[in-house]
């Protein structure tokens, strides 16, 4: 456009003044407002506002600086789970989480039920296995050995004592099913105690070394030789009696004794798993028959005692021990007791049958029931 066409625009809006008025009311209106689409401040607006912007993240950067370490990704998990724990369970999943939750109230009363259940009945068997099979003790009474050189036996330096049990008073009819298995002092019992309804096996100079040997031993009341290892298959007895050792005193020794009379008693009791064992002690000697030049006195008798008492264990294997009645207070056989300072006058065994009917043992029948 010329500078003269210029000119005569600019005198034609000076003589209009309504012209003016709407040049002047455009001019306001784009700088001062956004819609009519023009904006020529665009860029200082967009500069403050992204001043805004960077300076809430500097804001919240320093708050995390300041604030506490992260947590790790275990607490996350348990924050989590908290959280969510913390949260009220959503109106259509409430109905599902109450009934898991009874589910689980339910199993738990399940198990509770059955320990409580299963530690009563641990403590009913354990009670009705005490009561069905009381256990008795055996002790040994110390005292100061003797230094004893001898290959046949030491000072044990302690006595055996009668198994402690709760005996009971016997009649003869309790000997009915007994088998007595021992040396010449068992013949005494069978001849003078008047035991008629018990079996015995015995002989003198009988031992533990040849009880089950095929020699076989001598059944009293035929007076005839059997082989006691059939006999003990073929019958059953509810008591057996053994009193063996005075006869070994001078065989072998005393851990020689003990693991034969322990083959023994296993042997018996696989042949008769019914039968109650009595292992009776032996006899002491009289003073005049006590020897401790050779192997034949007290000390050595008390050692093959304390060895085979040693077997007992309280529940169908006792030990008995009878010397008490014949002994003084020095353990010697008493001499007005004695013929020959190893066996007993016939007037006397009366005192080892109340010996042997004191001590005896019932057992229970299936089914029983004791008050």
């Amino acid at each position: 456009m010329s500078r003269q066409k210029i000119k005569n625009w600019l005198e034609n809006v000076y003589n209009c003044p309504y012209l003016i008025l709407v040049v002047v009311s455009s001019v306001v209106a784009m700088l001062c407002f956004d819609e009519i689409g023009i904006r020529l401040f665009d860029h200082n607006i967009s500069a403050e506002r992204t001043v805004s912007v960077v300076g809430d993240i500097v804001r919240a950067e320093e708050n995390q600086t300041l604030a506490e370490p992260p947590v790790t990704l275990e607490e996350v998990q348990n924050t989590e789970e908290t959280e969510t724990e913390n949260q009220e369970p959503v109106s259509e999943n409430l109905q599902e989480t109450n009934e898991n939750a009874g589910e689980r109230k339910e199993e738990t009363d399940i198990i509770q039920n059955t320990e409580e259940l299963n530690t009563d009945a641990q403590e009913a068997q354990t009670l009705q296995i005490q009561e069905e099979a009381q256990k008795g003790v055996t002790r040994f009474l110390p005292y100061e050995p003797l230094e004893i050189e001898s290959r046949y036996y030491s000072d044990a330096g302690k006595i055996a004592l009668t198994t402690e049990y709760p005996y009971t008073l016997a009649n003869d009819s309790y000997f009915n099913d007994a088998a007595f298995l021992g040396d010449s002092r068992t013949l005494g019992i069978y001849d003078y105690v008047g035991l008629d309804g018990a079996d015995f096996f015995c002989d003198n100079g009988m031992t533990i070394f040849k009880l089950l040997k095929d020699d076989g031993v001598t059944e009293q009341s035929t007076g005839q030789k059997v082989d006691l290892k059939q006999v003990l298959q073929e019958r059953h007895y509810g008591k057996i009696y053994m009193m063996l050792g005075m006869n070994e005193l001078g065989y072998g020794n005393t851990t020689m004794y003990m693991q034969e009379y322990l083959s023994v008693v296993q042997q018996i009791r696989a042949w008769q798993p019914d039968a109650i064992i009595f292992i009776m002690a032996n006899l002491h000697v009289s003073r005049e028959k006590n020897n401790m030049e050779t192997e034949f006195n007290n000390i050595n008798i008390n050692d093959k005692n304390v060895a085979c008492a040693r077997l007992a264990n309280g529940v169908d294997i006792f030990y008995l021990d009878s010397n008490p009645m014949f002994t003084d207070s020095e353990g010697f056989l008493q001499a007005e007791m004695t013929f020959d300072g190893v066996h007993l006058y016939a007037k006397h065994y009366d005192k080892w049958r109340q010996f042997l009917v004191e001590h005896a043992v019932e057992k229970e029948s299936p089914g029983e029931v004791t008050e």
